[in-house]
């Protein structure tokens, strides 16, 4: 059973409870709310947990207008320095992997792994660094699991980079 207490003030009709339980009797799982006069409203039933909690996520993004913006900054290297005699460019993805945003997460991780190889490729790490490397390292570092299309994303990367000098390093959380 999932309950979330939302207080968002006069705005939004003060302060209320969305949640989710399990109904015995009829076997059914129920999405709810609860104003803060006790008043109880039913908007859906499921047969499976996983459905109530994906209308329960809907409906709290939907009543507070949320929007999961991806915050990948295309343009910029989040990190560059020398690892162990080989060039290495950190790459930060700080974002969950929601179905809802996972096509713009995978666009603008694209978008910003074409700008590490190009910086790589047109060499503007030299006046910095110098040439000296035999490997320049991309180190992606999630701090989320990527999803499938992700994970199958990074497997394309990999076989595009597979020719160069410059090799792919995937950091997941466990």
């Amino acid at each position: 059973m999932g309950a979330f207490n939302i207080m968002p003030g006069k705005k939004f009709g003060g302060q209320f409870t969305l949640g989710y339980y399990f109904d015995e009797e009829l076997q059914k799982y129920k999405v709810y709310e609860m104003s803060e006069r006790q008043e109880f409203w039913v908007w859906d039933e499921f047969d499976r947990e996983s459905e109530a909690i994906d209308r329960l996520y809907k409906k709290i993004l939907f009543d507070f207008n949320i929007e999961n913006d991806i915050t990948i900054s295309p343009t910029t290297i989040d990190s560059i320095g020398i690892v162990d005699g080989h060039l290495e460019l950190l790459l930060v993805d700080g974002n969950a992997w929601l179905p809802d945003t996972e096509q713009d997460h995978l666009l603008k991780l694209q978008e910003k792994l074409n700008n590490y190889i190009h910086f790589i490729e047109s060499k503007q790490y030299v006046e910095s660094y110098g040439d000296d490397f035999t490997e320049k390292v991309i180190n992606l570092t999630f701090q989320y699991a990527p999803s499938d299309n992700g994970l199958a994303f990074l497997v394309q990367v990999q076989k595009v980079l597979q020719p160069t000098d410059i090799r792919l390093k995937v950091v997941v959380p466990e």
